[in-house]
Order: structure tokens, then sequence, then C-alpha cells
């Protein structure tokens, strides 16, 4: 064999090999692309998460539940929130209602005593509880004087049932000739200021034909 031709061999064994070579790296290129591609996908694929029922795939996708749930959250919040503020109110409202009830309540009761004492100053008129029997109340009152005075005289007695409030005319000292009268009238009305109107002024007739 003369030298070219072994020169001639060396050469298109060489481009083989070349050849050979160039279609490894491609095949190697090809098989890193694949790779690398597989690895970037897994690697937003691989930390699944249940949230809620709900499937996590990757970041993004993460990122919009939370988001989302986010959103609920402040939503809820906001309710809860209109729910305590409206509670505040509520409660600020029924504060200022117990302030200006208790006031009134107080005025009432001042004005009760005023005019209690303007009562028995004026009309001179004294009464109580005497005694209480279940639902049995024994009522006293006695004219032109502001404590009691014995005998007692121009003085009434009542029996008040608590349960139904009716009153019931006992007796009257000194006696009055009108006595049943009163008995009955008081039973239809039970209007118990009309019958001591009634009485005081049978009791001024009896005062004034005494001091003749």
């Amino acid at each position: 064999m003369s030298v070219t031709e072994s020169n001639w061999n060396f050469c298109i064994f060489a481009k083989d090999i070349e050849k050979e070579l160039y279609q490894n790296f491609e095949k190697t290129i090809n098989n890193s692309r694949e790779t690398v591609a597989k690895l970037l996908e897994a690697g937003f694929k691989t930390n699944r998460l249940v949230h809620d029922g709900i499937t996590i795939f990757n970041n993004d996708n993460e990122m919009e539940v939370l988001v989302e749930k986010n959103k609920q959250l402040r939503h809820d919040i906001n309710i809860k929130i209109g729910e305590v503020e409206s509670q505040q109110y509520k409660y600020e409202t029924f504060k200022k209602d117990q302030k200006l009830l208790s006031q009134e309540i107080k005025e009432t009761h001042e004005a009760f005593l005023m005019a209690k004492k303007f009562y028995k100053k004026y009309l001179k008129i004294y009464y109580t509880i005497e005694a209480r029997d279940g639902t049995k109340q024994k009522i006293f009152v006695q004219f032109f004087t502001e404590s009691r005075k014995e005998p007692e005289s121009y003085s009434v007695r009542l029996q008040r049932d608590t349960k139904s409030g009716c009153y019931e005319l006992l007796y009257t000292t000194p006696n009055l000739n009108l006595l049943k009268e009163y008995q009955r009238r008081l039973k239809q009305t039970n209007d118990v200021p009309e019958l001591l109107c009634c009485i005081k002024q049978a009791f001024d007739l009896i005062k004034l034909s005494k001091s003749k």
C-alpha cells in the first residue's frame, strides 16, 4: 500500500470518528435538554400541597389560593367588625336610654315625695298599711292630721286585694249613714280617691256641726 492510500484511509477513518462523536454529542445535548426540562417541570410540581381540599401544584397556584383565602378572611373580618360595631352602637344606645330612664325615675320619685309632702301638709291626711295577710292588705286612713291620733276619729279602714287590685271599704269612724252606699259604689268603680273625697266631705260636715 502506498503512502497516499494510507493517508486516504486514515482521513476516512477520522471522518467516521468525527461523525460518530458529533452524533454522540448531539444525542447527549438532546438528553441533557430533556433532563433539564424534566427537572424544571419537577421543580414546580414536586411540592404538592392540599389547602382546604384544593391540591396545589406550584408556587403560582399556591399564591393564588393564598390571595383568595386572604380576600375571604378580609371579608369575614369586615363582617365581624360590622357586627361588633352594631353591638357597640346598641350598647351605647342602651346606656343612654338607661341613663335617661334613671333620670326620669329620679325626677318622678322626687316629684312624688314633694306631692306627698304637699298632700299631707295641706290636706292633712295620714295613711298606712296596718297589716298583711296573704294577698290582703288592711289600710288605715285618718283625716285632719299628719300623724296618727287616738281616738281614731275621722278615719277609714280599707282592704286591698293585691292580686286583683280591688279595694273594699270596711268601716269608718265615726260611722256614716251612707256607709253601705259608699261600699256599693267602691265595689262598682274601685275608685278610692273618689271614695275618700266623699268621706272627707261627710267628715267636714260632722266636724262643722260639732264646732257650732
